[in-house]
């Protein structure tokens, strides 16, 4: 069962009198589309819509419960609720439901990794719920938490971070019992400014975990984690890398085609265990240890974890192999990019020893930096042997010069796509990735 299964969940979380006959919620959602019988419809504005416009359409498709900020819409009609700020109406029902939840919960931010690693635990925590799809903001987090279920001995939340004080915001909820940070990188910098930013906006969850919990960070950066330890003394700090010295560390690293086998390493907690993953890359190795330093402190159960983990595709990462044109292979990984994410991407690109093409939009919201940015990936992908570049954008000009003779840049995405389908070979390995507002994905299908 679910912390929202009926109408009056909805009512008690509120600290509104509940009804003597509630009806049941099946679904929640802010998309008026996806209203279905027994729904519970949340109205939101955005800024090309309202989703109180919606409101009769939503009845007459068999919502149960209306959650609007206008309150003439609400004096008639008892399947809806009136809240002057649906915001904060969803923040107070996810705390109500916190505060009955007395089992474990695992935040995680960070700059990449966010979303693999909270996969990753959710499926090799014994009976855990978690973020749904990649929801984690001030609307996706309060949606997940209300679609756990009341059974589950671990909530595992995703928190992500565009401005300061969004993860003070969203930790301030969830309460945490251990944190992590997967890494702090060069994201949102148009809000953020520069690193130390990033490393702020994210170590704002640490001041909400629980008094004698965990926060699990990498230890790559020495200056970070003397930052996070000085925060709080009443929680205990554990360590990973995948390069560092650490309280968790990987060792025997071996990556071919079909993922990675190495182990996980500790001398502090007495751990020495196989791994073997369909995942690839080195920065999937650090979102494992992160994970199962979760799985260690909640409980201990190797052979569980080492099962489990065998059975994570590679799906649950954000990129995807798909049979592409010409009998080439297209690494998707088109959902987001910043500067670090594109590194490892070119990365695990490099791996491959047939031709290597990279298809690139757009790192968006680097503010004053992003020429600097750009230019940097234009080297990085030399230097990494990749072999042409095919980029699209306002700013991925400066990564095509930066790379030298075989970095061609185009003004549209027509261009682009008579490009790929005249010179793309079979064999050849091609990397699709940009940022959100590019909208890469459009160039699966050419």
């Amino acid at each position: 069962m679910k912390f929202i299964s009926n109408t009056n969940d909805i009512r008690h979380h509120l600290g509104i009198k509940s009804e003597s006959y509630p009806d049941p919620i099946s679904n929640i959602t802010f998309d008026s589309r996806k209203v279905k019988k027994s729904s519970f419809f949340i109205c939101l504005k955005g800024e090309s819509s309202d989703g109180n416009e919606f409101i009769d359409e939503a009845l007459n498709k068999g919502a149960s419960l209306i959650l609007s900020n206008r309150k003439r819409l609400a004096e008639n009609n008892k399947k809806i609720i009136y809240t002057p700020d649906t915001i904060k109406a969803l923040r107070k029902i996810s705390k109500s439901i916190i505060n009955s939840f007395s089992n474990n919960r695992i935040g995680i931010t960070g700059s990449n990794g966010k979303t693999t690693t909270t996969k990753i635990i959710t499926k090799t925590l014994f009976n855990s719920s978690g973020t749904i799809k990649n929801f984690n903001n001030e609307i996706g987090m309060p949606l997940s938490i209300m679609n756990a279920r009341v059974q589950a001995k671990n909530l595992v939340i995703e928190m992500g971070a565009a401005k300061f004080k969004d993860i003070n915001y969203l930790s301030s909820i969830l309460k945490p019992s251990i944190g992590i940070i997967t890494n702090i990188g060069h994201s949102h910098l148009e809000n953020l400014q520069n690193t130390e930013g990033v490393l702020k906006v994210k170590s704002e969850l640490i001041p909400n975990i629980t008094k004698g919990g965990y926060l699990i960070v990498p230890a790559n950066n020495e200056k970070h984690l003397s930052y996070w330890k000085k925060i709080r003394s009443d929680i205990k700090v554990i360590t990973f890398s995948a390069h560092k010295n650490a309280d968790f560390i990987a060792k025997n690293i071996k990556e071919s085609s079909a993922g990675m086998i190495f182990s996980i390493v500790s001398k502090n907690y007495d751990v020495d265990l196989d791994i073997k993953t369909d995942l690839m890359g080195m920065h999937n190795i650090e979102n494992i240890l992160a994970a199962y330093i979760v799985n260690f402190l909640t409980q201990k159960n190797n052979k569980y974890f080492q099962k489990k983990i065998s059975l994570v595709d590679r799906h649950t990462s954000r990129q995807r192999k798909l049979d592409w044109i010409n009998n080439s292979m297209l690494i998707d990984d088109s959902y987001n990019a910043n500067p670090d994410s594109v590194k490892k991407s070119l990365e695990l690109l490099s791996k491959y020893k047939e031709r290597k093409l990279f298809i690139m939009g757009d790192m968006l919201e680097l503010g004053k930096q992003s020429t600097s940015y750009h230019k940097q990936i234009g080297k990085y992908a030399a230097d990494k042997g990749i072999d042409i570049i095919l980029a699209i954008g306002d700013h991925t000009k400066h990564s095509a010069n930066e790379f030298g003779e075989n970095g061609f840049f185009f003004e549209c995405e027509k261009e682009l796509k008579n490009f790929i389908n005249n010179n793309v070979k079979s064999n050849d390995i091609v990397l699709l990735k940009g940022s959100r507002g590019m909208k890469m994905e459009r160039f699966i299908n050419v």
